[in-house]
Parts: C-alpha cells; sequence; structure tokens
C-alpha cells in the first residue's frame, strides 16, 4: 500500500476550520445570524466591510457552522444553540478562554530552553468563572445531580459536604438546591475564593455555603463530612498522595463519600484529547496526576472502596465510600 501524505493536509485544513470558529467569535458573527439575514441587513448591524465579510461568511458555510437560503444567512441550530451570545448556553467565552488556555503556539521555544520564562499564566479566578456556565451546558451538573440524588435518599436531611478546590462553588450550589437543609464548604486559594463568594451569593446561599481559604496541602480542611468532591485537582496536590488521600478519608464520617473528578493514566501514553489539552501546562511545569495505581493504593490505604465509575460531563470521575478500620 503506497504511504501519501494527505493526512498532514487534512490537519492544516482542521487548524484553518478552528482558527476560523475563533475569529467568528471574536467578531460576534453569529450574534446576528439567529434569523435569516441579507448580506445587507448584517453590515448595517456591523458596519463590516462588505467584501470581506462575503468572503467571511462563504468559508463559514462552508464548514456548516451557519446556513444559507437564497439571499439570506442563517446559524444552524448548533450555532445558534451554543455560539450566539443570545443564547442562555452560549458557549464562546468558553472556546475561546481554552484556546487561549490550552494554545501550544511557540511552544517549541520551551521544548528547545526549558530555562525560559513561563507565559500566559494560568488565571484561576478566570477559569472558575468560565467553567461555571460550562459546567452547565455541558452536561456536568446534571451528571452530578442524577449521581447525588441516587446517593442520598432523605432531601430533609442535614449532610455536610466539602467542595475541594470548587472554583465558582456550583456544585455546592447544586447539591444545597438538592438538599435544601444541608450545609457545604467551598475550600479555595485566596486567588480564586473571592470568585467563590460572588457567585454563592449571587444565588443567595451564603448562609448554607461557606468559603474555606488556604492550601489543602498543608491547612486543615474540617472534618465529619458526608460527601467530599474533589474534582481536577490532583495536578495540584503536592504532598505524599496517600496521606492527601488518608487525609480526605479521616475528613469524612463513615459510609460518607468521595467523588474523584479527573484523568489518570499508567505511564507517560496520554490519550490524545488529554495531552493535547494539558500540553501546555506539563511544558510549563505543572505536575502530572499520580498514576493509576498509586490512586488504587492509596484508595484501599485509607479505607475508600470503589463504589462505582461514572461519567460527570466530559469528564470520567469514581466515586469512592469510606468503609469502617481493617
Amino acid at each position: 500500500m503506497e504511504l501519501k501524505p494527505n493526512i498532514y493536509y487534512k490537519t492544516i485544513l482542521q487548524y484553518r476550520e478552528a482558527e476560523l470558529l475563533f475569529e467568528a467569535l471574536k467578531l460576534d458573527i453569529f450574534s446576528y445570524l439567529d434569523e435569516p439575514t441579507t448580506l445587507e441587513e448584517f453590515l448595517k448591524s456591523t458596519n463590516y466591510d462588505k467584501e470581506n465579510t462575503k468572503y467571511f461568511l462563504s468559508a463559514l458555510l462552508s464548514c456548516g457552522y451557519i446556513e444559507k437560503n437564497n439571499l439570506t444567512y442563517c446559524n444552524t441550530k448548533c450555532s445558534k444553540l451554543y455560539l450566539s451570545k443570545n443564547s442562555s448556553k452560549y458557549i464562546g467565552k468558553a472556546i475561546l478562554f481554552r484556546e487561549k488556555l490550552g494554545s501550544i503556539s511557540n511552544i517549541g521555544d520551551k521544548v528547545k530552553d526549558n530555562s525560559l520564562g513561563q507565559n500566559d499564566k494560568l488565571d484561576f479566578s478566570e477559569l472558575a468563572e468560565i467553567v461555571h456556565d460550562e459546567m452547565y451546558v455541558t452536561g456536568r451538573v446534571d451528571d452530578f445531580n442524577r449521581e447525588i440524588k441516587q446517593l442520598f435518599s432523605d432531601k430533609y436531611r442535614n449532610y455536610k459536604v466539602l467542595d475541594l478546590g470548587g472554583g465558582s462553588g456550583v456544585l455546592s450550589i447544586e447539591f444545597i438546591r438538592n438538599f435544601p437543609n444541608s450545609t457545604a464548604y467551598v475550600f479555595e486559594t485566596s486567588e480564586v475564593a473571592c470568585i467563590s463568594k460572588k457567585i454563592i451569593e449571587k444565588n443567595d446561599m451564603q448562609d448554607k455555603i461557606f468559603v474555606l481559604e488556604g492550601d489543602f496541602n498543608v491547612d486543615a480542611i474540617g472534618d465529619g463530612y458526608d460527601l467530599i468532591i474533589a474534582s481536577g485537582i490532583f495536578n495540584f496536590v503536592n504532598m505524599d498522595i496517600t496521606e492527601f488521600i488518608c487525609k480526605l478519608s479521616d475528613a469524612l464520617v463513615l459510609n460518607g463519600y468521595l467523588l474523584i473528578i479527573g484523568s489518570f493514566f499508567e505511564n507517560e501514553e496520554y490519550h490524545k484529547e488529554h495531552i493535547l489539552n494539558w500540553l501546555k501546562g506539563y511544558i510549563n511545569g505543572m505536575k502530572p496526576a499520580p498514576k493509576k495505581s498509586e490512586i488504587e493504593q492509596s484508595m484501599q490505604k485509607a479505607n475508600l472502596s470503589l463504589e462505582k465509575r461514572i461519567k460527570v460531563g466530559l469528564f470520567a470521575g469514581e466515586l469512592r465510600r469510606k468503609d469502617g478500620e481493617i
């Protein structure tokens, strides 16, 4: 079979298509095309250049982002739902943030010389705000709600929950909505805590959800929890992983639950989706999460048995239950 280089040219085309989407979001093209719109109507609303706009809309049409019927352009159903600012499910801001977050443009300089300084340091406070809305749109909140309703049967009981590295506090907010007599704690760095408090207050839950500021590697996290949520935090665990997981177990009541969400691999053969999204972070010094085997051994030592594996939105997770002392 003759080898051909077509795959590489296809990759270039996919890259161009992604660039086109990013530029369309920056131009806010989709917000003007919720209804069939002529080129003249579009130009009247935007004051964009006529000839270049025609080319740009043709490119969007070729990629399937918009439709054309005679002389009018219009969003596809999917673009109208997710890419128009007029939609409650708009994710354009999140897409642009994640493009910037994971961009590996010029990362080769760091590959050649790791002594070079880091550019574009991750803004965790901005990430917390972006992820808040994204979690609803991608189904992560719906999946979480389904799981906790299966775990906890008494709607009116006072459960105690810890959301470790909880960002916006969205999962704590949803827990309280489902179990209104409960109390939740969001543990965050001082950098992000102000965002957590703002969103909690916006949802009028400041009397039910409290923000704890600190570093979960060294600071006390409280105890007596019925549920601890540990989502996307294991890359930031700086202490011995077994000691850390035992710390979480000690903070749980007997038969309490630990929900972990994250990607764990046995070696450095990462899945494509994971390594492409986090390559920039790793090259800039972010520590990989512990290996699968390390997590499993630590869970056993901490008396945390596997209840089940779950899917939370786009991410994989595990639900662990604290057993009695061995």
